[in-house]
């Protein structure tokens, strides 16, 4: 007697909240929330993202220290000491920039030429008074911290942040941005009176190493952006 078994398959149900979805009958391209049209159209949004940078023919670039606290003027112009650096931190962009071939003349915006509270419109508008073709703002912060050791001498450790932004005065946009973090261990000097002449120059070489870092990355990115015919 030969015994036979099998199994018959069940119908699984299947709840309709647990279908899968049906693909989109068309991709969405614009925005599906009014309050996003308040500031920026879908149409110039389109025409933005689709659009490429060309750099003028002989293209000038006006260079900016972001004031400290957002605030204009020349109040950060304010000791001996700050403003030699910020005179070598300039000279030190500059020659970077001059290195990419890409620029014929690099001028530094006049503190004057900003208002208290800085945006960058008003950025924009300043540098187009000046007739340059792009702006280069940028930001240094710094910080350092020290140990006492017995026996050896007293170090500092500094630690500086550069932040750039490029701005093309013609369209508004921001091709390029750089965010460069570098740091400094300086000993304490027979000829430094206290340790904030050691923490000042553990400063200015990470700050300096920043600069010079994020200077390279943007000469390079100026070199890669094509030239209008003249």
């Amino acid at each position: 007697i030969v015994f036979g078994s099998g199994c018959a398959e069940m119908p699984v149900s299947r709840s309709e909240g647990l279908s899968p979805r049906k693909e989109f009958q068309s991709t969405i391209e614009t925005s599906l929330f009014p309050s996003d049209q308040a500031l920026l159209g879908d149409e110039a949004v389109a025409r933005i993202l689709s659009s490429k940078l060309e750099l003028a023919a002989d293209p000038r670039l006006a260079i900016m220290k972001f004031p400290e606290n957002g605030s204009g003027g020349g109040g950060y112009w304010r000791s001996e000491t700050y403003l030699k650096l910020q005179q070598e931190q300039m000279a030190a962009l500059t020659a970077a920039l001059l290195s990419s071939g890409q620029l014929t003349q690099v001028l530094v915006l006049p503190s004057l030429m900003t208002p208290n509270h800085v945006t960058l419109p008003v950025l924009r508008e300043a540098a187009v008074r000046m007739q340059a073709d792009l702006l280069l703002i940028f930001r240094i912060g710094s910080d350092s911290y020290w140990q006492n050791r017995f026996f050896s001498k007293d170090k500092v450790k500094a630690y500086s942040t550069c932040e750039l932004v490029l701005l093309d005065t013609r369209t508004g946009l921001v091709p390029f941005t750089r965010v460069v973090s570098r740091e400094k261990l300086e000993f304490r000097q027979p000829g430094d009176l206290d340790l904030s002449e050691t923490s000042r120059r553990a400063e200015l070489a990470a700050s300096t190493e920043s600069l010079a870092s994020a200077g390279e990355d943007l000469a390079a990115f100026l070199r890669s952006v094509p030239k209008k015919s003249r």
